[in-house]
């Protein structure tokens, strides 16, 4: 027991106020701990007040703080200490250790030289410290790095113990949906189960993860399962932040390889900030990672992860993504992406197109900000957006005045197995291409030739390509063995329309929409007017229409060359699904719109009066309109706008602010003068 070396003063005039602050840091620890702490803390203080003196003088505040780690720098109960020094509301504060307050060696001395300066005395009985000391100081640096200490090595024994469990199979981390937790003792009336828990398929919920991978591999997008999983009210894990499912969630499950029975552990690692004591998730190095094969853990089958996988790789904007440390992002607060975030790239230099400004903003090239590319054209946000999204619309569409040839191509295609007998047989041509390099490289490693590290791993991106070959060819195999159910007329059709709705929706899906139906990046070219005065921008893009149908039919006619005797049919059904579209995205003025119209008549043989008292132009106008008609007759175009491959020697005006109309805009006015 400490003996104080100052007794404790009592106020002449007022109760001595006094706060006892208890805290514990782990959820498994008693519960009744801190009720322990405030009862051993007003104990000492009761033999340590002078002679005399009624406890009843003394009155207590109390501030606990279970199940949270004293190395956080901010915690919601240390917090109220901090303003309760600030207010000077105590004469004493008491904990049992300095450790109650803090497990942080800078947060602790800055918390008592705080309360030394207010002339709030901190005693902490078990680590005999007291502020009323001189060499409080000293007692609390040694205290806090024994503090520390102990923190690091019961890290290390944790480690330690769940290396045990991963080494026998047990389970190590969370439970993965999907699975159940056995225990290996099992709970009585008057002992909780006990471990070491083992893992175990949970068939209620496997069934829904086999149908999410099925879901994914025949191409259907994530936020569409998502929505599937709402609908079914499948439940989440329990530590997830939100009950609804998101499209990340549903990837999240296809990434996991636990579900083809390869358990992998550690590939992230917690890292706790010196600063703030928070922890915070990175990525463990590859030689640190434990691995281990779980084949009593499998719910699906290797072709069917590898497919599931394959697909939402060729979603990724980055097929090679940075991670960690190198990601010139990391560490900053980034906003989601938005609808044309990396598909909008410049036609010149293709790099990619910002948006700048939150109210009528518009994309211009990255580079051409910085100078290193001549195009300068903008892209209104607001007339951009709905534009584009409108002609996809149009497009996805008009594939319901080609329903009944699709569906007939795709039937004549499931009956004859035309592109599938042909990549069953490209397959195999890979497959064995792929064993002879393996078997090369292996003796290679084994001849001694080269560097073996170079060797190696050229060998594993070997294996891993022979096992989506293999995964592929025992897909291809099933599906040629059983008759697959073909939409009919009326499905495809609501199919159709639920996809012109995910476009026109504002949660996500039409970004999501949109890259699945795009054949490459959206690129903004540049276009000069005929008559040399001013740059316009226009977007060219292609769809392949086949990822908005069902994804029964969308497999069968992705890869249709014809290889079934009728390539007819597999040209037309390819004309209908792959259209390329050259879009204007600027505002036309009357000159040019009254140019094409003149131009129109002048073919047939009218004269520029005649056609001026038709459309009720003036003699200015008229003029003006002329000279871009007459230019255009000269070089036979149908355009008033030609493309532009180089830079212009002289543009007496971009197209970087559209005119508008007044009116048009919110608070009216006159029209927009060009930037």
């Amino acid at each position: 027991m400490m003996h104080l070396r100052q007794p404790i003063i009592l106020p002449a005039n007022r109760p001595l106020t006094v706060l006892i602050q208890a805290r514990f840091s782990s959820e498994e620890q008693r519960q009744a701990s801190i009720d322990d702490q405030i009862a051993s803390c007003q104990s000492f203080l009761t033999t340590c007040l002078p002679k005399g003196h009624d406890p009843s003088q003394v009155q207590f505040d109390f501030i606990r703080e279970p199940e949270i780690s004293g190395e956080l720098a901010s915690r919601p109960g240390i917090n109220e200490v901090w303003a309760g020094i600030a207010a000077r509301r105590w004469d004493l504060i008491i904990a049992e250790e300095s450790s109650r307050l803090y497990r942080h060696h800078t947060k602790a001395g800055e918390l008592f030289e705080s309360a030394v300066d207010a002339d709030i005395r901190i005693i902490c009985p078990s680590d005999y410290i007291d502020t009323a000391d001189d060499d409080w100081p000293d007692r609390l640096n040694l205290c806090q790095m024994q503090h520390a200490r102990s923190n690091f090595y019961t890290r290390l024994r944790i480690r330690r113990a769940h290396d045990g469990l991963w080494a026998i199979g047990a389970a190590v981390g969370n439970t993965v949906i999907g699975y159940k937790r056995r225990s290996t003792v099992p709970s009585t009336e008057k002992e909780p189960a006990r471990g070491p828990f083992y893992d175990e398929i949970n068939e209620a919920t496997a069934t829904v993860i086999r149908e999410v991978f099925e879901r994914i591999a025949n191409g259907e997008p994530s936020w569409a399962v998502a929505q599937w999983l709402d609908s079914i009210a499948f439940t989440k894990a329990s530590w997830a932040r939100q009950a609804k499912w998101t499209a990340a969630n549903v990837n999240a499950i296809i990434r996991r390889t636990i579900f083809r029975g390869f358990e992998t552990n550690r590939k992230k690692i917690a890292k706790r900030k010196l600063r703030t004591g928070k922890s915070e998730q990175v990525w463990n190095d590859e030689d640190k990672i434990q691995t281990r094969v779980s084949e009593h853990l499998r719910i699906v089958p290797d072709w069917l992860w590898h497919k599931a996988n394959e697909v939402v790789d060729d979603r990724r904007v980055f097929k090679q993504p940075i991670r960690g440390a190198g990601h010139p992002l990391r560490g900053t607060t980034r906003d989601r992406k938005g609808l044309f975030s990396q598909i909008l790239v410049c036609g010149i230099c293709g790099a990619p197109m910002y948006s700048f400004g939150a109210k009528d903003g518009s994309y211009r090239c990255a580079d051409s900000a910085k100078g290193k590319c001549w195009n300068r054209v903008y892209c209104m946000r607001e007339r951009m957006q709905p534009e584009l999204l409108a002609t996809v619309v149009d497009a996805v569409l008009s594939l319901d005045g080609a329903r009944a040839a699709l569906l007939a191509r795709v039937a004549q295609l499931h009956k004859q197995g035309g592109p599938s007998a042909a990549e069953l047989k490209a397959l195999e041509k890979e497959q064995r291409k792929l064993e002879a390099a393996i078997e090369r490289l292996g003796a290679a490693i084994e001849g001694g030739e080269g560097a073996v590290a170079s060797l190696s791993t050229r060998l594993a991106v070997r294996e891993k390509d022979l096992a989506v070959v293999l995964s592929r060819f025992e897909e291809l195999s099933k599906r040629a063995g059983r008759d697959e159910k073909l939409p009919g007329p009326a499905e495809l059709l609501r199919h159709l329309e639920s996809v012109k709705d995910g476009l026109g929706s504002n949660d996500g899906r039409a970004a999501v929409i949109l890259r699945s139906l795009l054949d490459g990046p959206i690129r903004v070219v540049p276009f000069m007017r005929i008559d040399r005065k001013k740059v316009v921008p226009k977007l060219e893009f292609t769809l392949k229409l086949v990822g908005a149908l069902p994804p029964a039919m969308a497999v069968a006619l992705h890869n249709d060359g014809g290889d079934d005797g009728n390539a007819e049919a597999a040209v037309a059904a390819a004309t209908v699904l792959r259209r390329s579209f050259c879009l204007n995205v600027f505002f036309q003025p009357q000159l040019v719109r009254h140019a094409g119209l003149i131009l129109e008549q002048r073919r047939q043989g009218m004269m520029f009066k005649t056609i001026a008292a038709e459309l009720g132009m003036t003699k200015f106008h008229m003029e003006n309109a002329a000279k871009i008609v007459k230019l255009m007759e000269e070089q036979g175009l149908t355009d008033p706008y030609i493309r532009l491959t180089d830079k212009p020697d002289k543009v007496s005006k971009w197209c970087s602010r559209h005119w508008l109309k007044a009116g048009d805009r919110k608070c009216g006015g006159k029209r927009r003068k060009g930037a």
